[in-house]
């Protein structure tokens, strides 16, 4: 599958495992950390169950650590996507 496609769902998800994180107690300030962590988290948990989201060579091979940096590179884009897609959709409510 393309990255892309399967991109978009997953910049919709984070902001809202975010919020659920800030609704359980997490401070405000801590939520573009989280949102990283959790981005890179499934994206990690997608490459391991066979979805291409690093645009790498492949999914399901052996753990190198260039499948990880990839893991880790999609994970701040995403995760930095998703905190944008979250501010945007914050600043349309109060504006």
């Amino acid at each position: 599958m393309e990255p892309f496609i399967l991109g978009a769902p997953l910049v919709a998800l984070v902001p809202g495992l975010v919020e659920a994180m800030k609704r359980a107690g997490m401070a405000s300030r801590w939520a573009g950390l989280a949102a990283v962590g959790w981005a890179t988290a499934l994206v990690a948990l997608a490459d391991l169950a066979g979805a291409n989201l690093t645009g790498g060579p492949g999914a399901g091979g052996p753990l190198t650590p260039g499948r990880v940096a990839g893991w880790l590179l999609a994970g701040v884009v995403y995760g930095l996507a998703a905190a944008g897609l979250y501010s945007q959709a914050r600043a349309a409510r109060q504006g």
